[in-house]
């Protein structure tokens, strides 16, 4: 079985989320299971019609497969935990993918829930043991030394990196569910502090608490659910775990680079057809990233492209119209395949985007080993 045998085969039928950003009266269990309920009533299915569950696990000792599957009351015939980091979520949506399309399940929920803003954990720690000698104690210090050299060989400028901020912001302003919703200026954005140059306040992501769900099924079960299902065109991985030996692999170019010549093959689409674009932003270098690797533009030329309104709702190519994590709410990329789906049902309200027939999720994890993607078709 090749790639395109998987074309089409797969869809997402549920997705549920919970309220975002802070949310001190509930564990990120709870969290996850109301997020896993909403999923299900989104598409009219019920616990007993799960046969396979995958959990991501949070912070706190939270997200145990074996407590969540106890409290949701199921029986999965397949599943378990995984963690690849901010890749996670789309790793998770593969596998479902794959164990559908062998048949060894029927429907599959996968979830995620964490209060990590509640229990103020920090991050980053163990991935950082090779730089703390050197005081770099904060996980975007890699990013900052990668957009540095971005400056350095291509021009690139904070002034045009503050465009991914700015455009995400407004973006957020139309969406009830987004945490950070005061439109930025570019006075703003430039006189906000550094937290590890030349990255600002404004290009980290916002912590948050919160849980999000998935349901995915096979297309002929799809058919009899409420609701349009949302197909898997395209989807494709890359590992790096050698990464750290080159420091320009942090802007991900190996790893997008190898996931686009997968996917867009299998999904039988170019990126000029892809009509809008999310992109999993722990720090804005990401949008930067994204679009050079995956070939939306070329190398080097992502701080001029982005400019004119380009990624805005309206714009060639809109990326993450929810606000992003830069804006809506730090779910490890969730909400935006979450809100990729909602945009593909055309349930959108005031952001929705015209006529969208195929979006491309992609993701990251770790500071560089993980990278992942998802092309969607309504």
């Amino acid at each position: 079985m090749g790639l395109h045998d998987l074309r089409d085969q797969i869809c997402i039928v549920g997705v549920g989320d919970t309220q975002q950003g802070a949310v001190p009266d509930k564990t990120g269990d709870e969290l996850a299971i109301e997020a896993a309920r909403t999923a299900l009533s989104d598409c009219g299915l019920n616990k007993d019609d799960i046969d396979g569950l995958f959990v991501q696990p949070s912070y706190g000792h939270q997200g145990d497969y074996l407590k969540l599957g106890l409290m949701l009351g199921l029986n999965p015939r397949v599943g378990g935990a995984v963690e690849a980091s901010g890749a996670t979520g789309c790793y998770m949506i593969q596998h479902a993918a794959l164990l559908l399309h062998a048949g060894m399940a029927q429907c599959v929920l996968l979830v995620y829930g964490t209060n990590q803003k509640t229990n103020r954990n920090r991050f980053g720690g163990a991935l950082l043991e090779e730089h703390a000698p050197y005081g770099g104690f904060n996980p975007s210090l890699p990013f900052a030394f990668a957009f540095r050299r971005h400056m350095h060989l291509y021009g690139t400028t904070e002034e045009q990196l503050a465009t991914v901020a700015m455009t995400q912001r407004t973006h957020a302003a139309l969406n009830p569910k987004a945490v950070l919703r005061t439109p930025i200026t570019l006075d703003d954005y430039m006189s906000a502090r550094y937290i590890v140059a030349p990255l600002r306040l404004f290009d980290y992501c916002h912590i948050t608490d919160g849980g999000h769900a998935f349901v995915l099924t096979t297309a002929d079960r799809a058919k009899d659910l409420p609701k349009p299902p949302v197909y898997i065109r395209g989807l494709g991985r890359q590992e790096a775990f050698r990464a750290y030996e080159t420091p320009d692999l942090v802007m991900q170019s190996f790893q997008q680079q190898r996931v686009a010549r997968m996917i867009f093959p299998m999904a039988d689409v170019s990126p000029k057809d892809i009509q809008a674009l999310y992109v999993q932003d722990a720090y804005s270098p990401a949008i930067i990233a994204a679009l050079e690797n995956y070939g939306f533009c070329p190398v080097g030329e992502a701080g001029h492209w982005i400019q004119g309104g380009r990624i805005a709702l309206g714009g060639e190519l809109p990326v993450n119209v929810n606000g992003g994590q830069l804006s809506e709410t730090y779910m490890v990329g969730w909400q935006n395949t979450c809100d990729a789906v909602r945009q593909l049902r055309g349930e959108c309200g005031p952001r929705q985007i015209t006529n969208v027939e195929l979006i491309m999720c992609t993701y990251t994890g770790g500071l560089r080993e993980h990278a992942g993607a998802l092309i969607l078709r309504r």
